[in-house]
């Protein structure tokens, strides 16, 4: 049985062109000897559906689509697969549609309801047999794979997350020579394929690299990274075909499939937006130049539109050769990219907010007039201390480095310069980053209200950060959701550590006004979503112990249990004295109520007075009450302990 892996790149929600090319992709894979055709997982509802789970008119069409396409391919005898999210029973569902025979056949779906348990063994992944291969389909590897049924020949895996440059398992075949997928295969003795979208979905992107193991973990077959493909592989259980040593295997170096990530997001996202050029403003700095590099290799340089913004408003000599130092970096940069440029001017002085919007409504003004998508520098720096000074003014239609912090620029600028050197080397430093973030940070406190003296700590505290640390507390907050004292700023500088997580918070609303950008990072700030209004700013301990409500809860069933283990301690005492005093349950009862109680107690006290005017009437003869000579009282005679065990003892 073959098995054909369309590895495809269509703008969502495409209907009717997805379809098309889900037809002809069928048609290619058949002349091939293919019988079942994968398509991502994506394909249709992209990897954030949203509200179009629900959206019965969206499903509609993509129904009736797909059975227009199973209707036509129904003559070349082959089944194809079409992952989907739709709405079962009120609940979104991942399923898949199978197109056979002229029918579309939601799997999951219809298997659900003929086990009809609602429980897990109910979402098992359904088995197919084609040719005499059971085929199971799953889309989690983590949960599904302990419920794959015995039996199975060949995982059809579906990748459903996207790329994350932190993650290598995101990459699919640049992830197989760290021995990630070949377990799976080895372990369960199956042929294990892995289906990876390639293209961008909104803010998501994915690297494509399907492949096919073999049951010993081997490499059979590969499709290539960040372009479309169609891989066909005949699946042989107990037959050793050839397979891809590990040095033919692509090996994942975050850097690099980052910038290509980013080149098919700017490529996609052109396509969307119905633009076959863009716009990047050219400041001379490091994140404008390398944004100009990424918009060349995603669109081409004749599609590609420089905007250099001068200074006309210039005092000092000083001023002068700067400005005139930096337009000649900025035409010699363009001259590398082989970009065109537009000059405009802007007498906005010093003021550099002022400055910053002028510049957005000029880079507006450009991309209308050319028909062109505007550009972002923006890295995500910039997105989480700035965004309060930026969101007055125009940034751009999208920002591809929105999910890359300005640090990681430099090493993503080394990686495109080792193909060609179009990023001048001296922008590629520490210093110029140093420069960048200075900027950043500069703008970051313009924000801020407050007293003078305030205002001067807080440039203080922010002054003699170095970007790595800046980036790093940044990303262990927002990426890695550490609390305050897991930040390894916040040993050492608290309150920087403390001022860098406000800006943070008080820059949530405004951080909404600011262009799209592709989520590459495990955590983005498109999902990383805290209400704007909020006033609380992690501090820290300051070494009080944690409270949570786990710990709460789990200290409440322990006094619960304490108490109880008192109270079965207290009863079976009282069973026992019932028992020996002949009180009868009724009675029992009674004394354990809490009248019985406090008659109990003040009959105790009662008790225990009369034992003590008897101890006394034993040890005086006549009591205790006659006094000896000359009224003294009289002295108690020396009390044998024998004589009286138990109150000698007690």
């Amino acid at each position: 049985m073959k098995l054909a892996l369309a590895q495809i790149d269509m703008r969502l929600g495409d209907i009717e062109g997805i379809c098309g090319r889900i037809e002809d992709q069928a048609r290619l894979a058949r002349e091939r000897g293919a019988r079942v055709l994968c398509v991502p997982a994506p394909l249709f509802m992209g990897a954030m559906p949203g509200g179009l789970v629900g959206a019965a008119d969206f499903e509609h069409d993509m129904l009736a689509g797909l059975t227009g396409v199973a209707e036509r391919i129904q003559e070349l005898d082959m089944i194809c697969i079409v992952p989907a999210a739709v709405s079962f029973e009120g609940q979104p569902l991942l399923d898949y549609m199978m197109l056979k025979d002229g029918h579309v056949v939601p799997a999951r779906s219809s298997i659900a309801l003929q086990r009809g348990e609602n429980n897990d063994t109910r979402w098992a992944p359904p088995v197919f047999d084609v040719d005499g291969v059971r085929i199971a389909v799953i889309f989690d590897l983590d949960r599904e794979l302990e419920m794959l049924p015995t039996g199975v020949d060949l995982i059809a895996y579906f990748q459903f997350n996207a790329f994350d440059m932190t993650d290598r398992e995101t990459a699919a075949i640049a992830a197989v020579r760290s021995g990630a997928y070949r377990k799976i295969a080895s372990k369960r003795s199956v042929w294990f394929a892995c289906m990876a979208p390639v293209g961008a979905y909104d803010e998501s992107v994915y690297t494509g690299g399907s492949f096919v193991l073999d049951d010993c973990g081997r490499v059979v077959a590969q499709a290539p990274c960040f372009e479309e493909s169609l891989l066909v592989q005949e699946i042989q259980r107990g037959v050793m075909l050839d397979a891809l040593e590990d040095h033919e295997l692509p090996e994942f170096r975050s850097e690099e499939w980052l910038w290509q990530a980013l080149v098919l997001a700017v490529r996609d996202n052109a396509r969307a937006h119905g633009a076959s050029r863009a716009v990047v403003a050219l400041e001379g700095d490091l994140p404008s130049s390398l944004l100009a590099a990424l918009a060349v290799d995603a669109l081409g340089p004749r599609n590609v539109i420089g905007l250099v913004l001068g200074r006309n408003r210039i005092f000092t000599p000083a001023q002068e050769e700067a400005e005139a130092a930096r337009c000649a970096a900025v035409h010699a940069i363009a001259k590398r990219l082989h970009i065109r440029t537009v000059d405009r001017d802007v007498s906005a002085g010093d003021a550099e907010r002022l400055r910053s919007r002028t510049l957005g409504l000029m880079l507006e003004d450009t991309a209308l007039e050319l028909g062109a998508m505007a550009l972002s520098p923006l890295s995500k720096t910039e997105y989480a201390l700035t965004a309060p000074a930026l969101c007055g003014g125009y940034q751009g239609d999208y920002a591809p480095f929105g999910d890359v912090y300005l640090s990681t620029l430099e090493f993503v600028a080394r990686v495109r310069n080792r193909t060609s050197s179009v990023v001048p080397q001296e922008l590629v430093t520490l210093n110029a980053v140093e420069d960048c973030m200075e900027r950043v940070l500069a703008q970051a406190l313009s924000t801020l209200d407050g007293p003078v003296d305030m205002l001067d700590r807080a440039a203080q505290l922010l002054g003699g950060l170095e970007p790595g640390e800046v980036d790093g507390a940044l990303e262990a907050h927002v990426d890695r959701n550490r609390s305050f004292d897991d930040i390894p700023m916040a040993a050492g500088k608290p309150e920087a550590c403390s001022l860098l997580l406000m800006l943070v918070r008080q820059g949530e609303a405004a951080r909404r006004m600011l262009p799209t950008a592709p989520i590459v990072s495990s955590r983005s700030f498109a999902e990383r979503s805290w209400p704007y209004m909020l006033a609380w700013s992690d501090l820290g301990l300051n070494g009080k112990e944690r409270m949570s409500v786990d710990s709460l809860a789990r200290a409440e069933v322990r006094r619960f249990a304490d108490e109880d283990t008192n109270e079965r301690v207290r009863n079976e005492m009282m069973g026992v004295l019932g028992e020996l005093l002949g009180i009868s349950p009724e009675q029992m009862e009674e004394l354990r109520s809490e009248d019985g109680q406090r008659r109990l107690h003040e009959g105790m006290k009662k008790f225990e007075g009369e034992v003590q005017d008897a101890i006394d009437k034993m040890m005086g003869g006549q009591g205790g009450s006659q006094g000896g000579p000359q009224g003294t009282p009289m002295p108690h005679p020396p009390v044998d302990p024998r004589q009286f065990p138990f109150f000698s003892q007690n």
